[in-house]
């Protein structure tokens, strides 16, 4: 089973991916410099979701979700497939996981509180607004804040539900 997590930094290019396939025309290579892990390079394929299909320039503050337990070439700077991509100069943190009906993440360590939901943005991937509860999918959540208990409980900004027939996201081959 995948597992997610996010990197913050900045990124500092923009190119076109240097492979032989020609698959590689439709994908990117964005640097990105982050305060954990240094240089990183994430390759954008057009699988990658990218957050209010914002085109990204050198200096723009960004935060890119990777499976971590995807195959990662061993090399210097390490290289990612990025899964999702948004733009981050409002100092958001993010989630990426299952959340169950309760919308408790998998390894149950962030809790969404939609008590107040007009404060929360519910949307579909492709943009559009999503009627029903959120829970039994995966979730894209942006939030400033978490209380201090386990697990911590946000009342997210924004919400985009990866709808699937069986509630998993597909996975890139």
């Amino acid at each position: 089973m995948a597992s997610y997590s996010p990197i913050y930094g900045t990124v500092s290019s923009v190119t076109p991916l240097q492979t032989s396939g020609d698959d590689s025309k439709c994908m990117q290579l964005i640097s990105m410099v982050s305060q954990s892990l240094g240089q990183v390079d994430l390759v954008v394929t057009p699988q990658t979701y990218v957050l209010e299909q914002h085109t990204f320039q050198t200096g723009d503050p960004i935060t890119a979700i990777y499976d971590t337990k995807a195959p990662v070439p061993l090399i210097y700077p390490p290289q990612f497939t990025a899964v999702i991509l948004a733009e981050n100069d409002d100092g958001y943190q993010v989630a990426f996981d299952y959340f169950n009906e309760d919308l408790v993440n998998e390894n149950q360590t962030l809790k969404l509180d939609l008590s107040n939901e007009d404060n929360t943005e519910i949307l579909l991937s492709n943009g559009q607004t999503f009627f029903y509860h959120p829970g039994g999918h995966y979730l894209f959540v942006l939030y400033m804040f978490t209380t201090r208990s386990i697990p911590a409980v946000t009342n997210p900004e924004k919400i985009i539900v990866f709808c699937t027939s069986n509630g998993r996201p597909k996975r890139n081959e």
